[in-house]
């Protein structure tokens, strides 16, 4: 399994400390809303220096408060593509590997006809976009956020049918926004699963808590069973890396 470690702010990141542990890293830095023109390009400058020789996975998640790629609103999608370009535009700078973005779905949006709608805006703004990102390597993984069911994404996923974009599985987000079971998610999304976020929580709040070690070893087995070998970042709070990433690899 390979192992990745979210990171919130540049301080978090020691790159010989990762290299020694042999994991990657997700940025999580560039969410931030509010973040100004020169603080973004100090951020940049800062991450470049310390990502110039760094071997393993490096991945970038991308914003997503009041963000909606397929609004009706011109304004919104406008706004919504400046952001998303702009991450892009740095994961190209930094050589990413992975950008993550939220599906953005809203699971009330049911009818046939406007999930149809939704979806087939979707591959139309990633069409637009990924063709004005010149030199971008990377892949493009969409979280599951606020949908109840894997089908949704799912079907998302298939309509916008493109091979560099996947799904990031957040674990605790399928746990918290539905009362399907997480081997439902993992079965039907599996052979698009390229990423997963893992955490934890008793299914009422998003509270990214440490899994123990039953938790972790379900994952696994549910990962295996249907044939899905993704990369796995750890996305709540660690106090002792090495330890953690010890535990991880040993159940």
């Amino acid at each position: 399994m390979q192992i990745v470690k979210c990171i919130s702010t540049i301080e978090e990141f020691s790159p010989v400390e990762f290299e020694t542990l042999n994991i990657g890293v997700e940025i999580q830095e560039f969410v931030e809303p509010n973040l100004k023109d020169d603080e973004i390009e100090n951020l940049v400058y800062e991450y470049e220096k310390l990502l110039k020789n760094f071997s393993h996975t490096k991945s970038l998640h991308g914003p997503f408060l009041d963000l909606k790629p397929a609004s009706p609103d011109r304004d919104i999608r406008n706004i919504s593509y400046k952001k998303y370009l702009r991450t892009l535009e740095i994961a190209r700078e930094l050589d990413m590997d992975y950008v993550i973005f939220h599906s953005q779905i809203n699971p009330w949006l049911n009818e046939p006809y406007i999930k149809s709608l939704n979806n087939n805006q979707n591959k139309d703004f990633w069409h637009h976009i990924l063709e004005d990102i010149k030199g971008f390597k990377g892949q493009i993984v969409l979280e599951n956020i606020f949908e109840d069911d894997p089908l949704i994404l799912k079907e998302l996923i298939e309509t916008i049918d493109f091979p560099n974009i996947r799904v990031c599985l957040d674990i605790g987000h399928a746990k918290l926004r539905t009362s399907k079971p997480l081997e439902k998610w993992v079965k039907e999304l599996g052979q698009y699963v390229e990423y997963v976020h893992l955490h934890w929580n008793e299914g009422l709040y998003d509270e990214h808590v440490r899994p123990e070690d039953e938790d972790i070893s379900y994952v696994k087995e549910l990962l295996s069973k249907y044939n899905t070998n993704p990369i796995v970042a750890l996305e709540y709070k660690v106090n002792d890396l090495k330890r953690e990433t010890q535990r991880i690899n040993r159940l």
